[in-house]
């Protein structure tokens, strides 16, 4: 299923086919002190969370899941009051 989330990377630009928070890529990044093999993982491990939550429509399958699931992960983690610290590395540090 990792094999179909879509990269940071690629989200780094406006036509990447996913909805995503201007800047989201980079600043999520940044997060991770610019290590972008953790901020990867990371961003895998949320997308597949909201696969698995009530958050995608129950009826939505293969692109259209990964499309919202993307587009909430990322509003998310962006607009989170929280998002000065990544919810994942702070599950890691207890």
């Amino acid at each position: 299923m990792s094999d179909l989330i879509p990269h940071l990377r690629d989200l780094c630009f406006s036509q990447c086919g996913f909805e995503v928070p201007p800047g989201f890529a980079q600043a999520y990044v940044k997060l991770h002190d610019n290590d972008w093999l953790r901020s990867q993982d990371h961003w895998e491990q949320t997308v597949l969370r909201v696969l698995k939550s009530r958050s995608v429509e129950p009826r939505a399958e293969g692109s259209r899941a990964m499309r919202q699931a993307v587009a909430i992960g990322s509003g998310f983690l962006h607009h989170s009051p929280l998002r000065e610290r990544c919810p994942l590395c702070r599950i890691e540090q207890r």
